[in-house]
């Protein structure tokens, strides 16, 4: 009886360090393989809250030309989709100075769309600091 109580623990005691033998080593290389995958998708992630601020930026500097031009119906078109990428881009920020910055801007909407609606040429003047500070806040982004 005292030799089968040995040879079951041997068996016990094989059979778990084989599972050892095979687990460890795979579980190393999972975390190796999750760790260069994390680096990527960062890149990923920073890159497309860039082309997102890139979109604000262009849409702002569209309203600015077509006031330029004083095209007013355009350049409340372009206004009403920067306001709506603005607030698209301060919903999904992650930094809060940031976010604070995009809703300071997304402040403005209503004298800014109460000017273009009047087609008042001073609308222009009053379009060039939001612009310049889309401009200053969407290029930190990095």
């Amino acid at each position: 009886m005292k030799m089968m109580k040995v040879h079951v623990t041997l068996w016990i005691v094989l059979l778990v360090a084989g599972f050892l033998l095979g687990f460890v080593p795979q579980y190393l290389k999972n975390r190796e393989l999750q760790g260069l995958l994390e680096n990527p998708q960062r890149r990923i992630a920073t890159l497309e809250a860039q082309v997102q601020m890139g979109e604000v930026r262009d849409r702002a500097s569209l309203m600015l030309l077509e006031l330029s031009r004083q095209n007013y119906g355009l350049a409340r078109d372009h206004a009403a989709e920067f306001y709506s990428r603005l607030k698209d881009a301060a919903d999904s920020v992650q930094d809060a100075a940031l976010k604070k910055s995009l809703e300071e801007l997304e402040a403005t909407q209503a004298s800014l769309t109460a000017d273009l609606s009047a087609a008042n040429p001073s609308s222009l003047t009053a379009a060039q600091p939001i612009v310049s500070k889309t401009f200053d806040v969407t290029n930190s982004v990095k």
